[in-house]
């Protein structure tokens, strides 16, 4: 099903993305069928029993069968998908799953403006050394990097759609996510959540570098800073 993937969205360029990616095509992939046989039937019922003269109306009760089917078979789609969902949305938000000694990053989305912070050479957020930057940030590619999501203002949505990652960044409510990038080049940020009168402006983007790129771009941030 990766042609529907690559008909609707970019290829996304993170490890877990293809799962996204998969159980996305699957889930649209169920609906689109149901959604044509649905009209089809609609279409040739509203046809083949239309009014004539003469024909006299057929009242049924129903067929406990054929409902007893059209419901079994639903759930059971619909209990399968949940546990695969379950299982994706606990690989990237459960703290138990995520993989060791990651990249922190603390997020923090403010009207309308994304700002980015990296510990400084003390590995300490919170402390002098800590490297801050706005809007556009740098991460390794083939490193785990987390996130740490909040917002000192209002709702915001953290959105990097090339790595099909999302995280709301709440005020007074710190979230966490990550990734691993598979691939360089450089992607957008968006923010998913309306903020107010200049939302659309709430743009960024993220560099995915080799580690020796990123470690020459965090020294001239670094530099910048200081």
């Amino acid at each position: 099903m990766k042609f529907l993937t690559g008909w609707l969205l970019a290829p996304s360029v993170s490890t877990l993305g293809p799962s996204i990616d998969h159980l996305y095509n699957l889930i649209l992939l169920i609906t689109g069928i149901v959604f044509v046989l649905t009209e089809a039937a609609l279409i040739f019922f509203s046809i083949r029993y239309r009014h004539r003269e003469g024909r006299k109306g057929f009242y049924s009760h129903g067929n406990p069968t054929a409902e007893i089917i059209w419901t079994a078979i639903p759930a059971a789609i619909l209990i399968y998908l949940g546990f695969a969902s379950q299982s994706l949305w606990s690989a990237l938000r459960d703290p138990r799953a995520f993989p060791a000694n990651p990249l922190v990053i603390h997020v923090k989305a403010e009207q309308w403006l994304w700002h980015f912070t990296y510990a400084g050479p003390d590995h300490v957020f919170g402390t002098d050394d800590d490297i801050t930057v706005e809007n556009s940030f740098h991460i390794p590619m083939g490193q785990p990097v987390r996130f740490d999501v909040s917002s000192q203002d209002v709702i915001h949505g953290f959105y990097l759609p090339d790595f099909r990652v999302h995280q709301d960044a709440v005020p007074g409510l710190s979230s966490e996510v990550w990734l691993q990038a598979t691939q360089l080049g450089t992607y957008d940020i968006r923010c998913t959540q309306f903020c107010g009168t200049n939302h659309y402006q709430m743009k960024g983007q993220i560099t995915v570098d080799t580690p020796q790129d990123y470690e020459a771009w965090l020294a001239s941030a670094k530099a910048a800073a200081f």
